[in-house]
């Protein structure tokens, strides 16, 4: 269990009862794996509590129809990660699927690198961003439109509320992380906890992320959205 647990690539690491228990099945009970939470000390230390504050949800109707993104700062760990200081992330919003890219500085032009990797992979209709200057220099929207992707900003205080939710999920999983194995260095497991985000079970989508693809996408919808909003139409 303590190996599933610290496996940074694992869909269970850092999780708590429902993530371990999804990945052990009936071979270890809720009851020992709560006992077994209960003594690690990264666990204790930094268990979340969850509230549940009212959001406007984001609608779309497809997979990769709109992604949010935003900058992470992370300079005060710049000294144990290679000089690197910022994450870029990234997320669809019907499948919550997500990409991150470390970066050292934020110009126009690390911008754009970072997304040309992610774009490799796949790529939105529509970008969503807070209102930081840096997604909004010339270089960056250029590329933007030559890749047929339109680019708009939240000017209300919600922001990019589904990418947000990542990161406060990113960043319990990271300083769960620092804890157990007593280091801030993060580079060397930082995709293989992204991947471990995009293998765990959602629950708003009632799957993993990565499952999520253009054959389920209106499955997925149903599930996200019920019957509260018109369905996506099928041609």
């Amino acid at each position: 269990m303590n190996e599933t647990y610290q496996d940074p690539s694992h869909p269970a690491s850092f999780g708590g009862v429902d993530a371990l228990h999804r990945a052990l099945g009936k071979k270890v009970s809720r009851k020992e794996i709560k006992n077994f939470l209960e003594g690690v000390v990264a666990y204790t230390l930094h268990k979340s509590i969850r509230k549940k504050f009212p959001t406007n949800k984001v609608i779309v109707y497809s997979i990769d129809q709109q992604w949010q993104a935003d900058l992470v700062d992370l300079s005060s760990l710049s000294k144990y990660n290679k000089g690197y200081r910022y994450l870029l992330r990234c997320m669809d919003v019907l499948s919550k699927y997500a990409w991150i890219v470390p970066l050292k500085q934020k110009r126009g032009k690390d911008i754009l690198e970072a997304f040309k990797i992610i774009f490799s992979h796949r790529k939105p209709k529509f970008l969503q961003t807070d209102q930081g200057t840096e997604f909004e220099n010339s270089i960056f929207q250029k590329f933007l439109k030559e890749n047929n992707v339109k680019y708009f900003t939240t000017y209300n205080a919600t922001k990019a509320s589904i990418v947000e939710r990542f990161n406060r999920t990113l960043k319990t999983k990271m300083w769960k992380y620092f804890t157990s194995q007593n280091t801030y260095t993060y580079l060397n497991v930082l995709q293989k906890l992204v991947q471990s985000y995009n293998n765990t079970y959602h629950s708003s989508i009632k799957r993993r992320p990565i499952e999520v693809n253009s054959e389920n996408e209106r499955e997925v919808w149903f599930t996200l959205y019920g019957k509260s909003h018109l369905p996506p139409l099928v041609f």
